[in-house]
């Protein structure tokens, strides 16, 4: 814990200051407050957003792979969720990031600043270790 610093003040002995190193980053307009890390006490956080869209894309895949449905195609999907076919195939190209990547992501370890926009904004690379890399979960 040598990031933090506890003091008491002097004239108030009922006052505990604590001061945590923060830096502060903006993405999109968004003030977001990123934290020390500390691997011991690391603080999870979880974004609905990509939990969400992860979900979905493990879900979608199951239904093009089910024989037993009219779903054969990517596009058939898309007009089945009345989705546009871009969307579908950002969502679907989720199934192809690395397991390491998604555990992070369900386990709340992922950085903080991971974000579903930034998955889909740059084409990630189809090795798994250059993917980790790329969004720094390693």
């Amino acid at each position: 814990m040598e990031n933090f610093e506890i003091t008491q003040s002097k004239t108030d002995k009922d006052v505990l200051q604590i001061f945590v190193p923060i830096s502060v980053k903006r993405r999109n307009g968004t003030a977001l407050m990123i934290l020390p890390k500390l691997e011991e006490n690391r603080i999870k956080h979880f974004d609905d957003k990509l939990l969400n869209a992860f979900a979905k894309a493990y879900k979608w895949k199951d239904i093009i792979e089910d024989q037993d449905n009219n779903i054969n195609s990517l596009s058939d999907l898309a007009r089945s969720q009345n989705i546009s076919m871009s969307h579908a195939t950002k969502v679907y190209r989720l199934n192809f990031v690395s397991p390491k990547i998604v555990e992070a992501i369900v386990n709340g370890t992922a950085p903080r600043d991971l974000r579903l926009q930034d998955i889909f904004a740059k084409k990630a690379p189809e090795i798994w270790q250059e993917q980790e890399v790329l969004w720094r979960v390693i």
